[in-house]
């Protein structure tokens, strides 16, 4: 679920917010707990305090009789027995249901005997003031417990309470921390790496990015394009040394192969004069000698034509061809060439294939070359695939397989470089791949080559399609 950076940063900040949230919500409760207790705390002082003046009050009564204060005696034990029920849940929680029921006893017995003085003050009666005395000590003794105990626990609750910020502190800090861990390593770090490679592509080096395939978040899919673009880069300059090194060879042929071209054609006119006019008169060796200057001619002939079509000197035009047509023109061209070593033809050729646009003469020499290598390299038979399809980028792909001998990885880096064979002297020039190379170049197309040593080849030509909206209107 959480695959992406953006959906980590989101529940990132949406946990920091709720935690800012909780402690604002957790600061308020706090501050309403801690006022409510400083209130409870002030209930217990006056009913330490009405204790107090009961029994300041009741020295006056005890040491001179004095009325009144028996009368602020009373009013301040209704206060405090009023205060007590008031109060009653909390002292109960904190010293205890005996201990409570004891005091409130006490303090009932006392209330009692106060109203009965009363009686004895006016009518001057001698009382025992000890058991008087005893209660309110008690009373005294019970209240400053009281008090001392809730502080105590008010103390305790308002620490409590001050660690819970640092917790939080403690919770945001980790929540950071995780953070930073992921902005580091899975944002910065690879920026850091991806500036680090964008670099070194600029000098050269298109060495893919190595990283972990299960990420599916947006680094991960930057890193997949980058190492895809250094891949397409590294081919296109490929591709684009391979063309710019075959135009300076096509320059430097095309003006050879112009320049034999009429020694060659000279040469060829007076041979066939000469066999024309002294035809019969020469001695049999003599006769074999000239028809192999014709023989030779005709191949020097053959080598001009191919350096011409590899230099591009002629122009071509280009017209809407059909591929499957096309293939099967070329193969009607060489099939009497593999008829005799047993090759078998494999075709798959879809219904919905679009049509190129090119010159039929030069793209049938592309796959004559193909085909004429593929019988090459089966000498004892064996199977030719030709497939072809739409390949969804707005080319057509003709795959041209074999079942031979496959091409060495020394060998592949120069298929495509004139006059490289691997032929012997006399058996070939080394021209076929590289005018298939320029005539697939020239038609806006590319060349692909896959081989396996022992098992096969397998060429893979696109030649761009013609648009299919524009078929159908």
């Amino acid at each position: 679920m959480l695959q992406t950076i953006r959906s980590k940063l989101i529940l990132a900040s949406c946990v920091s917010f709720f935690s800012l949230c909780a402690l604002t919500a957790l600061n308020l409760w706090s501050l309403s707990y801690i006022n409510k207790l400083m209130i409870l705390s002030e209930s217990f002082g006056d009913l330490a305090n009405n204790i107090l003046e009961v029994r300041r009050f009741e020295k006056n009564v005890f040491l001179y009789y004095d009325k009144e204060s028996l009368k602020e005696v009373i009013v301040y034990l209704d206060k405090t027995d009023k205060l007590v029920n008031d109060l009653a849940s909390d002292i109960i929680r904190i010293i205890g249901n005996k201990r409570f029921k004891e005091f409130k006893d006490n303090l009932t017995g006392y209330q009692k005997d106060m109203l009965q003085l009363k009686t004895s003050l006016g009518e001057k009666r001698e009382f025992d003031q000890e058991p008087f005395r005893r209660q309110g000590k008690a009373m005294v003794v019970f209240s400053n417990e009281l008090f001392d105990l809730k502080r105590s626990k008010i103390h305790k609750t308002i620490n409590h309470i001050s660690m819970v910020p640092f917790a939080f502190l403690a919770i945001f800090i980790i929540l950071m921390a995780m953070a930073t861990t992921l902005y580091t390593k899975r944002l910065l770090s690879p920026l850091k790496m991806l500036q680090k490679k964008t670099k070194q592509v600029g000098g050269g080096d298109f060495t893919p990015i190595a990283f972990k395939e299960n990420y599916n978040d947006e680094i991960s899919g930057l890193i997949r394009a980058f190492n895809r673009m250094a891949t397409e880069i590294e081919t296109n300059q490929e591709n684009l040394l391979q063309a710019r090194k075959m135009a300076a060879l096509g320059t430097f042929t095309a003006g050879i192969a112009h320049e034999l071209n009429n020694p060659i054609n000279n040469i060829s006119l007076t041979a066939e004069a000469f066999m024309e006019e002294y035809s019969g008169k020469l001695d049999p060796a003599a006769d074999e000698m000239l028809e192999d200057i014709i023989v030779q001619v005709e191949r020097a002939n053959d080598i001009v034509r191919n350096l011409l079509d590899f230099s591009h000197t002629r122009e071509a035009t280009f017209s809407e061809l059909d591929v499957k047509d096309l293939l099967h023109s070329t193969i009607k061209l060489i099939k009497n060439q593999i008829k005799p070593t047993g090759i078998k033809l494999n075709l798959l050729f879809p219904e919905s294939l679009y049509p190129v646009k090119g010159n039929i003469r030069s793209l049938q020499q592309v796959f004559l070359n193909i085909l004429n290598n593929a019988n090459n390299a089966m000498p004892n038979g064996g199977t030719i695939g030709i497939r072809a399809e739409n390949d969804g980028r707005g080319f057509v792909r003709i795959d041209i397989s074999d079942t031979g001998q496959g091409i060495t990885p020394e060998s592949m880096e120069h298929i495509f470089e004139p006059f490289y064979t691997t032929k012997g002297i006399g058996k070939g020039v080394g021209l076929g791949l590289s005018v298939t190379y320029s005539l697939v170049k020239n038609h806006g197309g590319y060349i692909s080559v896959d081989s396996d040593v022992g098992k096969g080849t397998t060429f893979s030509v696109f030649i761009p399609s013609v648009d299919s909206d524009l078929q159908s209107a």
